[in-house]
């Protein structure tokens, strides 16, 4: 996806830190707050960038087998991501937390999550 808005907006690359760097730099609305900008890649890396800064998050390891069903995975990652940002946490904490979520979510049939989450 982001390839693809990259390419629509003329970006004329496919190198996911310059495209998250990019996307950051966009003219916005509010110039009060920067743009955050997070990509999530399935098990590759999650692309963060706030201002000049581009980060790289590895996710969390899983083995293939506890695999269960990815559906939700990434509305998962969002509402741990944003639970942590409202709460003004650090990037790397909401990336903690987003990546805690969708690593739930993916053992699991369906989106569900367990009863007692062990989220510290």
């Amino acid at each position: 996806e982001a390839a693809t808005f990259a390419k629509e907006l003329g970006f004329e690359t496919d190198d996911i830190a310059v495209i998250a760097h990019k996307t950051q730099n966009l003219p916005k609305e509010n110039a009060k707050r920067q743009r955050l900008v997070v990509f999530t890649q399935g098990k590759d890396d999650t692309v963060a960038t706030v201002g000049d800064k581009v980060t790289m998050f590895p996710v969390l390891d899983i083995n293939q087998n506890d695999i269960v069903d990815t559906n939700g995975a990434g509305d998962a990652f969002a509402g741990g991501f944003l639970s942590a940002l409202v709460q003004e946490q650090s990037l790397e904490e909401c990336i903690r937390a987003g990546h805690y979520a969708a690593n739930v979510i993916i053992r699991r049939v369906g989106c569900t999550f367990p009863e007692r989450p062990n989220f510290h």
